[in-house]
């Protein structure tokens, strides 16, 4: 990188910064700190809930995915549109008439306090290993791009997230999260457009190498039904549903969004905004991969032994002088939002979950984000790479991420299914169901990377109905309605 491209990205973070002190008063109580006292529009809502879900990770994974795999993916594109419609027609109508802070507050009112606990306390835990995750990815390649360090990379990172987050609260993490939007899909648009510059025979070459594939040439075994096989239509198409359900309706982080709206059909438009533009982006990521694998043969590479990673690294360090650093500050714009989003929303759960319950007194809520953000950050230097040894980050997302989200979903399914179960069955489900979870995740090699959190959400669903039967006779759950 020159020192333009330098430039760009500390006006970038300086811009970030900015916007945090903008927001700095006005924050005095909770309802200002975490729901940005439910004025926002679609607008702001629909782009904050797509970059808060998109992360250096995607960035990364994708491209990376379609480079070793081709084209597979694209199965799970249209469940997007599937979710945004389930979570707008059915999830939306039962929370959004109340003013809530905490989406898990539903699950003690339908059960007890002990289900509320353990479904904040699970969105904790997943949402800190998600936020620690992303900050790896992105370090990683920023390192690789500008040679500083991995460990210097995940500091500043981390601690440019955290000084804004604090200091704005949740509308300054939204209006940044515009602004990182616009950032990130520039930066994948010049991405993909240097990267195709001149390449008359790319779709050949892709071709040729099987990157085109399951459609050209067409690969019949991806319409299978045999969760054994690394990715089908069918498992991408039902474990992105139940990923997408648990990001968009049981997931405090993209639920707190909706609560921030100043009405349903805000909240409603905002979803929908959400799901087009990342239908978009991701399109563009996926004909990204493509030009890295067709840059990578022209370059006389073996595509299949070179770590994409470095691929993606050493194609957007020979971009223009200033694009680069346009580039580099997408890659950071897609882990700030997430960051910041991970950080506000964990700090909300802690508040409204645990600590008003048994403290009189409030905790600061800048100084607990501060303590958040800098957990974080210590996780991503010490935990993730371990994990990220045996690891692609793509496997990473489908087997251990999504697939720990899964439980979480199925606890506020509860809330909503007419089923027969009860809070007692409820909990210890959760629980084993969480342990379950773990075991599948971590311990079984063999199953579809988009099944493990299909098998995860039926296996805690099973644990709470048996259990609710043996913990007395439940009566009939008609869910929570308005």
């Amino acid at each position: 990188m020159k020192t333009i491209d330098y430039l760009v990205v500390i006006l970038y973070l300086a811009a970030l910064l900015g916007i945090g002190w903008r927001f700095r008063t006005g924050q005095e109580s909770g309802r200002e700190y975490f729901l940005a006292g439910r004025r926002m529009g679609y607008f702001p809502i629909g782009l904050s809930v797509m970059v808060t879900s998109f992360s250096a990770i995607n960035f990364l994974a994708l491209p990376g995915e379609v480079f070793g795999h081709g084209l597979y993916v694209l199965a799970s594109f249209p469940v997007f549109f599937l979710s945004a419609w389930l979570v707008a027609t059915f999830w939306m109508p039962s929370f959004l008439h109340e003013e809530r802070i905490s989406l898990y507050g539903l699950l003690e009112r339908r059960f007890d306090y002990r289900v509320r606990a353990l479904a904040s306390g699970l969105f904790l835990f997943w949402r800190f290993f998600w936020m620690a995750t992303a900050l790896y990815a992105t370090a990683r390649i920023m390192g690789v791009l500008t040679g500083v360090p991995l460990p210097v990379a995940v500091l500043v990172g981390g601690v440019v997230a955290t000084l804004y987050t604090a200091a704005g609260g949740i509308r300054a993490v939204m209006w940044t999260d515009v602004l990182q939007f616009f950032v990130l899909f520039g930066g994948i648009a010049l991405a993909v457009g240097f990267a195709l510059a001149g390449a008359g025979d790319s779709v050949q070459i892709a071709f040729d190498g099987g990157r085109l594939r399951p459609f050209a040439p067409f690969d019949a075994a991806y319409f299978s039904f045999d969760p054994t096989l690394r990715m089908t239509f069918w498992s991408a198409l039902i474990g992105v549903s139940v990923a997408f359900l648990t990001r968009y309706g049981a997931d405090q982080m993209v639920v707190q969004r909706y609560f921030t709206a100043k009405n349903l059909s805000s909240a409603r438009k905002g979803l929908w905004l959400n799901a087009f533009v990342s239908v978009l982006s991701l399109s563009l990521l996926v004909v990204f991969g493509v030009a890295v694998y067709v840059c990578s043969v022209r370059a006389g590479g073996e595509p299949g032994r070179i770590p994409p990673i470095a691929v993606i690294a050493g194609m957007i360090r020979d971009f223009p002088v200033g694009v680069t650093g346009v580039i580099a500050a997408a890659l950071l714009a897609a882990t700030m939002s997430s960051i910041d989003s991970g950080i506000n929303s964990c700090c909300a759960a802690y508040v409204t979950d645990f600590h008003s319950r048994f403290f009189r007194k409030s905790p600061p809520e800048r100084l607990l984000s501060g303590g958040i953000g800098a957990a974080v950050t210590l996780l991503a230097l010490v935990a993730v790479p371990l994990l990220a040894e045996a690891n692609t980050l793509f496997m990473i997302v489908n087997k251990f991420i999504n697939g720990l989200g899964s439980p979480l979903l199925a606890l506020v399914l509860l809330t909503l299914l007419p089923w027969r179960v009860n809070a007692s069955g409820v909990f210890y489900g959760g629980i084993c169901g969480v342990i379950a979870s773990l075991a599948i995740s971590f311990g079984v090699n063999t199953l579809a990377l988009h099944c493990y959190a299909v098998a995860n959400l039926a296996v805690t669903l099973l644990f709470c109905l048996v259990l609710s039967g043996f913990f007395g006779s439940p009566a009939l759950s008609r869910g929570f309605r308005p």
